[in-house]
């Protein structure tokens, strides 16, 4: 059954957010409220665009030379009960690797409905809130010490984020100019 997410954005080609040349999906809509979240405007779920499950595993699928995708927000784990069809496509029909950002930790989702089989479809879990205070150095995952890198699947190891671009900058063939990937916010102004 084809189910509808709330996106803000995706991006086809990315190697600063995770290891290997990724896709990258930005959910749309959080209400856990962090302070310097690290992309509060996607916060509303007001925003965004929505697009069915079958067109997003579509458009993964269509994607040559990637490993994996790497989901973002947003919170994904808010739109958990139409995420899971999408993610068990992905696990049973190809190679790709799941990486998920979760302001949640682990703990709390595992106690969701359908967190358990969340966490049993990804391959890393990075949790916790952003916590500018306990930021990391660009380029060191995560970027935050609060938050956990959980290795769920075997399929990576810390070693394979280690010099990992912290950021990039890509020119789409439309001129549109996209920044991505984890970045230092040292000029925080409170």
């Amino acid at each position: 059954m084809n189910k509808i997410l709330r996106i803000n954005s995706k991006l086809s080609h990315s190697r600063a957010n995770g290891p290997g040349l990724r896709a990258v999906v930005w959910f749309q809509g959080c209400s856990l409220g962090c302070p310097h979240c690290f992309n509060k405007g996607l916060n509303n779920s007001g925003e965004g665009a929505d697009i069915e499950t079958d067109e997003l595993f579509q458009w993964l699928v269509s994607l040559k030379g990637i490993s994996g995708i790497t989901l973002s927000g947003g919170e994904p784990t808010e739109q958990i009960s139409t995420l899971l069809p999408l993610l068990e496509k992905v696990k049973n029909e190809t190679h790709l690797s799941i990486l998920l950002f979760s302001g949640r930790f682990l703990g709390d989702i595992v106690t969701m409905s359908g967190g358990k089989m969340l966490v049993s479809l990804i391959d890393v879990l990075i949790d916790g809130p952003y916590d500018h205070h306990q930021a990391n150095p660009p380029g060191i995952w995560p970027s935050s010490s609060n938050q956990k890198m959980h290795f769920l699947a075997g399929r990576y190891t810390m070693d394979d984020f280690t010099n990992l671009p912290c950021s990039e900058v890509i020119i789409n063939d439309d001129g549109k100019v996209i920044k991505s990937g984890i970045f230092a916010y040292s000029e925080v102004v409170e």
